[in-house]
């Protein structure tokens, strides 16, 4: 086994397994837990995210350390950015068992956790487009912030696209509360919403068919 530190990044040199790789940026922890009783389960620190898959080019880059190629098993560690290229997908295990997929000509930067140990993950989507996916729990949440507007949820499955720092939000599952210009307002299963490039919100709408399908079609197969 080999270990290599870059600055914000951390590579684990062992073949990726799933979404059970755990890579941190600065540090591995070795959790107690066993699947089958044979393979131990590394504990994802909560500072962090993994590549796990990357479809086309991207870049992950981070003050006083430079950039690297995005490839499988490369930690993201706090305000590391990864960027995407033109028909680029790359999808990330984060803590909490959220899975973001990056889409084209998109940016995104790992905050961690906001405020202390207990409060919720955050990321940065600058520009481009991204799809969350929660696993059963989602433990503390995430809070994502893009230019215009701030999504907070805990578990759910929801998608947002920044275009010229304007925002717009679609929650396909659950619940996502988003905030902008000092009001929250409540997206469910099938709403959506837009926010101006100057944090103003517009009305909640069930999305139709042809806007949904052209998130999905950006985001691929993985969201």
């Amino acid at each position: 086994m080999k270990h290599e530190h870059t600055g914000n990044f951390y590579v684990r040199s062992v073949p990726l397994r799933g979404t059970a790789l755990h890579i941190a940026a600065g540090v591995i922890a070795f959790g107690a837990a066993f699947t089958g009783g044979t393979h131990a389960v590394h504990a994802q620190p909560a500072e962090a995210c993994v590549v796990h898959r990357v479809d086309g080019d991207a870049t992950i880059s981070a003050r006083g350390a430079g950039s690297h190629v995005a490839t499988p098993g490369l930690g993201i560690g706090r305000n590391a950015t990864l960027s995407t290229g033109a028909d680029t997908r790359v999808t990330l295990t984060c803590p909490d068992g959220l899975e973001v997929v990056l889409g084209p000509d998109s940016t995104l930067t790992v905050s961690g956790l906001l405020d202390g140990a207990e409060r919720p993950f955050g990321l940065r989507l600058m520009d481009g487009i991204a799809g969350f996916l929660f696993g059963k729990t989602g433990g503390d949440g995430v809070q994502v912030r893009t230019p215009s507007a701030v999504a907070a949820v805990r578990s759910t499955e929801w998608a947002m696209r920044v275009q010229d720092r304007a925002t717009a939000v679609f929650a396909r599952d659950g619940f996502v509360f988003v905030g902008a210009s000092d009001q929250t307002v409540m997206l469910k299963p099938g709403d959506g919403i837009d926010v101006t490039n100057t944090g103003e919100p517009g009305s909640i709408k069930q999305w139709g068919q042809g806007r949904i399908d052209m998130f999905a079609t950006l985001l691929g197969p993985d969201w």
